[in-house]
Protein backbone atom coordinates (compact mmCIF):
# COMPACT_ATOMS: atom_id res chain seq x y z
CA UNK A 1 0.00 0.00 0.00
CA UNK A 2 1.33 3.63 -1.01
CA UNK A 3 1.32 6.21 1.20
CA UNK A 4 -1.36 8.67 1.94
CA UNK A 5 0.26 12.42 2.21
CA UNK A 6 -0.40 13.41 -0.84
CA UNK A 7 -4.92 12.75 -0.61
CA UNK A 8 -7.13 14.98 -1.77
CA UNK A 9 -10.32 14.84 -0.48
CA UNK A 10 -13.40 15.06 -2.73
CA UNK A 11 -16.90 15.86 -1.63
CA UNK A 12 -18.11 16.32 -5.47
CA UNK A 13 -17.13 13.23 -7.38
CA UNK A 14 -19.36 13.78 -10.50
CA UNK A 15 -17.99 17.47 -10.87
CA UNK A 16 -14.13 15.86 -10.18
CA UNK A 17 -14.83 13.53 -12.76
CA UNK A 18 -16.89 15.41 -15.36
CA UNK A 19 -13.83 16.32 -18.46
CA UNK A 20 -11.35 15.16 -20.62
CA UNK A 21 -8.35 13.16 -18.76
CA UNK A 22 -4.66 11.96 -20.31
CA UNK A 23 -4.65 8.04 -19.55
CA UNK A 24 -1.45 6.74 -19.02
CA UNK A 25 -1.55 3.05 -18.09
CA UNK A 26 1.32 0.22 -17.49
CA UNK A 27 0.40 -3.15 -17.62
CA UNK A 28 1.93 -6.12 -16.24
CA UNK A 29 1.23 -9.82 -17.08
CA UNK A 30 3.39 -11.75 -14.19
CA UNK A 31 2.46 -15.26 -15.37
CA UNK A 32 3.60 -14.89 -19.03
CA UNK A 33 6.41 -11.65 -18.22
CA UNK A 34 4.45 -9.27 -20.76
CA UNK A 35 4.21 -5.59 -19.82
CA UNK A 36 2.75 -2.76 -21.64
CA UNK A 37 1.23 0.58 -21.94
CA UNK A 38 -2.02 2.32 -22.76
CA UNK A 39 -1.96 5.85 -23.83
CA UNK A 40 -4.85 8.05 -24.42
CA UNK A 41 -7.65 9.90 -23.15
CA UNK A 42 -10.75 9.33 -21.19
CA UNK A 43 -14.09 11.30 -21.19
CA UNK A 44 -16.76 11.50 -18.66
CA UNK A 45 -19.67 13.04 -20.18
CA UNK A 46 -23.27 13.42 -18.74
CA UNK A 47 -25.67 11.22 -19.38
CA UNK A 48 -28.59 12.15 -17.26
CA UNK A 49 -28.29 11.20 -13.72
CA UNK A 50 -24.86 9.30 -14.85
CA UNK A 51 -21.10 10.03 -16.19
CA UNK A 52 -20.47 8.06 -19.48
CA UNK A 53 -17.07 7.23 -19.46
CA UNK A 54 -15.39 6.42 -22.77
CA UNK A 55 -11.49 5.69 -22.94
CA UNK A 56 -9.66 5.41 -26.09
CA UNK A 57 -6.13 5.03 -26.90
CA UNK A 58 -3.31 3.31 -28.12
CA UNK A 59 -2.26 0.06 -26.90
CA UNK A 60 1.00 -1.51 -26.89
CA UNK A 61 1.08 -4.98 -24.87
CA UNK A 62 4.12 -7.72 -25.65
CA UNK A 63 3.42 -8.75 -29.41
CA UNK A 64 0.32 -6.19 -29.72
CA UNK A 65 -0.21 -2.84 -31.02
CA UNK A 66 -3.50 -0.91 -32.07
CA UNK A 67 -6.48 0.90 -30.55
CA UNK A 68 -8.09 0.04 -27.47
CA UNK A 69 -11.42 1.55 -25.75
CA UNK A 70 -13.27 0.86 -22.87
CA UNK A 71 -16.66 1.86 -21.66
CA UNK A 72 -18.60 2.53 -17.83
CA UNK A 73 -21.22 3.99 -16.46
CA UNK A 74 -20.72 6.03 -12.93
CA UNK A 75 -24.19 5.91 -11.61
CA UNK A 76 -24.89 8.51 -8.79
CA UNK A 77 -28.13 7.36 -6.93
CA UNK A 78 -27.23 8.42 -3.51
CA UNK A 79 -26.02 12.55 -4.86
CA UNK A 80 -22.70 13.38 -5.69
CA UNK A 81 -20.75 11.87 -3.40
CA UNK A 82 -20.29 8.00 -4.38
CA UNK A 83 -20.31 6.13 -7.75
CA UNK A 84 -21.48 3.06 -8.69
CA UNK A 85 -19.26 2.07 -11.73
CA UNK A 86 -21.21 -0.34 -14.31
CA UNK A 87 -19.87 -2.11 -17.52
CA UNK A 88 -21.37 -1.18 -20.34
CA UNK A 89 -24.30 -3.48 -20.58
CA UNK A 90 -25.42 -2.09 -16.94
CA UNK A 91 -23.80 -4.63 -15.23
CA UNK A 92 -22.39 -3.59 -11.19
CA UNK A 93 -18.32 -3.65 -11.25
CA UNK A 94 -17.35 -1.34 -8.11
CA UNK A 95 -18.27 1.32 -6.03
CA UNK A 96 -16.26 4.39 -5.83
CA UNK A 97 -16.36 7.10 -3.37
CA UNK A 98 -13.16 9.65 -2.39
CA UNK A 99 -14.37 11.50 0.01
CA UNK A 100 -11.26 10.51 1.94
CA UNK A 101 -8.87 11.21 -0.98
CA UNK A 102 -8.89 7.38 -1.32
CA UNK A 103 -10.95 4.24 -2.23
CA UNK A 104 -10.66 0.52 -2.74
CA UNK A 105 -12.43 -1.82 -4.49
CA UNK A 106 -12.91 -5.40 -5.30
CA UNK A 107 -14.60 -7.16 -7.74
CA UNK A 108 -14.79 -10.83 -8.93
CA UNK A 109 -14.67 -12.04 -12.32
CA UNK A 110 -15.12 -15.87 -12.26
CA UNK A 111 -12.47 -17.27 -10.28
CA UNK A 112 -10.21 -14.29 -10.74
CA UNK A 113 -10.16 -11.56 -8.38
CA UNK A 114 -10.12 -7.78 -9.31
CA UNK A 115 -8.73 -5.75 -6.35
CA UNK A 116 -8.48 -2.00 -6.82
CA UNK A 117 -6.72 1.29 -4.95
CA UNK A 118 -7.91 4.14 -6.39
CA UNK A 119 -5.83 7.56 -4.82
CA UNK A 120 -6.83 11.34 -5.60
CA UNK A 121 -3.43 13.19 -6.59
CA UNK A 122 -4.98 16.64 -6.88
CA UNK A 123 -7.84 18.89 -7.93
CA UNK A 124 -6.14 17.61 -11.64
CA UNK A 125 -4.57 14.00 -11.40
CA UNK A 126 -5.73 10.46 -9.81
CA UNK A 127 -4.78 7.25 -10.20
CA UNK A 128 -5.71 3.85 -9.85
CA UNK A 129 -4.22 0.25 -8.84
CA UNK A 130 -5.57 -2.99 -9.80
CA UNK A 131 -4.38 -6.39 -9.11
CA UNK A 132 -5.42 -9.44 -10.83
CA UNK A 133 -5.43 -12.83 -8.80
CA UNK A 134 -6.61 -15.92 -10.00
CA UNK A 135 -6.55 -19.04 -12.45
CA UNK A 136 -6.63 -17.32 -15.50
CA UNK A 137 -4.91 -14.06 -14.88
CA UNK A 138 -2.36 -12.47 -12.80
CA UNK A 139 -1.80 -8.56 -13.48
CA UNK A 140 -0.78 -5.72 -12.17
CA UNK A 141 -2.64 -2.49 -14.01
CA UNK A 142 -1.20 1.49 -12.75
CA UNK A 143 -3.22 4.13 -14.70
CA UNK A 144 -2.35 7.70 -13.95
CA UNK A 145 -5.11 10.50 -15.06
CA UNK A 146 -4.37 14.09 -15.62
CA UNK A 147 -7.09 16.27 -16.38
CA UNK A 148 -6.91 18.19 -20.09
CA UNK A 149 -7.73 21.62 -19.35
Amino acid sequence: MESTQSLWPVTDLRAFLTGRWIVKRSLLDLRHSIDGALRGEANFLPGGESLLYHEHGALDFGDHRGFAEQHYRYDFDDGVERACVRFRDGRPFHDLDLRQGQSTASHHCGADLYEGQFTVLDATRWRSVWTIKGPRKEQAIRTFFSRLT
